[in-house]
């Protein structure tokens, strides 16, 4: 669906898929990345580009895209709807798309996701790279759904055979949705991609991305590492460790003797009492072996020891980030700001440019001009 432009969506709609409102406006948007794609062999198939569409006026939009055969099918529901008077039903589709979608729209934005600078095939080995992106905690819901958007891409990419080995490290899982995510657990290490995952509590997955998917994330994942959590999320893992057959005894004491028993029961290898109360540098977890490298002791509870000085060193060895783009002119001013908004206004302007384009190629095809409401003139 053009490259996982579904993602842009809002993250609560994760758990709602099926829902008339929320298969619409995947469905139209992927058709504007297809259309985009198609269009000069995807000169302008980049994310600004697909939202600006969006944004033209329906009349303009609906025509342009079923003037493509490969389109035509996508767009039959909204075409329908449009043709047999059901204006205030395809305004409601239309709406669900651009209302999460214009959060996005920003010239920072724009500049970051308009022009391709490399590939997202990170592991690709002729041109491995590694790349590093971060969300902004008070702009969550929007860099988030931009950065859902680039790791679904990814995924796809990197998942490969043939390919050099790589991971993907994520931190603070439930701020972005990563679409394919349970997926890329259960097959990427056929393919020698590690996937490690870092979050709080099992709780804030389950209420991010859903109770099903959630519940197969946590199954998946071959090695678990952690601090200390408390409810659920303790209870959860002490399960998972499993228990061990450990030996009771007891002793009575009344006025005649002194009695012992001992006996045997099953209980909890580590309690959820003991994952709650962990202190800082504890930690409990399990790791999985393979075929020819078995591990005899899989489930641990130790202190991590960390060499503060060698991290340090490490540290104080760390080279500049380079810089990509220079923004700096001749004169030594920066012309950041005015570099990215002539970047925003020549977007929009090209979108303009193309609606403008497409309807006047429909208009003077006399088949395809009957696709204009009253074959009205550009």
């Amino acid at each position: 669906r053009g490259g996982g432009g579904s993602n842009a969506l809002d993250l609560p709609d994760v758990q709602k898929q099926g829902d008339f409102f929320v298969e619409s406006p995947i469905i139209l948007f992927a058709s504007i990345i297809w259309y985009l794609k198609i269009y000069q062999n995807g000169k302008f198939c980049t994310f600004p580009h697909a939202i600006e569409f969006l944004n033209r006026r329906y009349e303009d939009i609906f025509p342009i895209l079923t003037s493509y055969p490969e389109l035509e099918n996508y767009l039959s529901p909204f075409m329908d709807a449009w043709l047999g008077g059901a204006a205030e039903q395809l305004m409601g589709q239309i709406a669900s798309a651009k209302i999460p979608l214009s959060r996005m729209i920003s010239p920072q934005l724009y500049w970051v996701m308009s022009d391709s600078e490399f590939t997202l095939d990170i592991n690709n080995p002729e041109e491995p790279k590694i790349l590093c992106v971060g969300n902004n905690p008070d702009r969550q819901n929007i860099y988030g759904a931009a950065l859902g958007l680039y790791n679904s891409r990814i995924v796809k990419l990197i998942n490969k055979k043939g390919m050099l080995k790589s991971s993907v490290i994520i931190d603070e899982l439930p701020t972005i949705y990563f679409k394919g995510l349970d997926n890329l657990i259960a097959t990427a290490r056929s393919n020698k991609v590690a996937v490690c995952l870092g979050f709080q509590d099992f709780s804030q997955l389950v209420r991010d991305y859903g109770d099903k998917e959630a519940k197969v994330v946590m199954n998946t994942v071959g090695n678990i590492f952690s601090g200390q959590v408390v409810g659920e999320t303790a209870k959860t893992l002490s399960e998972r460790f499993g228990k061990v057959l450990q030996k009771r005894q007891s002793i009575s004491i009344n006025r005649q003797d002194v009695s012992t028993s001992i006996n045997t029961q099953m209980d909890a290898l580590i309690p959820p009492s003991k994952i709650s109360g962990l202190t800082q540098g504890m930690f409990v977890g399990s790791v999985s072996d393979n075929f020819n490298e078995r591990i005899e002791q899989k489930i641990f509870h130790c202190e991590i020891v960390v060499d503060a000085e060698k991290v340090k060193r490490e540290e104080s060895a760390y080279k500049k980030i380079p810089v990509i783009t220079n923004f700096t002119d001749e004169d030594g001013n920066d012309r950041m700001k005015e570099t990215v908004q002539a970047n925003y206004r020549r977007i929009k302007e090209e979108v303009k440019q193309i609606v403008q384009e497409e309807l006047e190629r429909i208009k003077n095809d006399p088949v395809l001009c009957k696709l204009l409401p009253d074959n009205e003139t550009v």
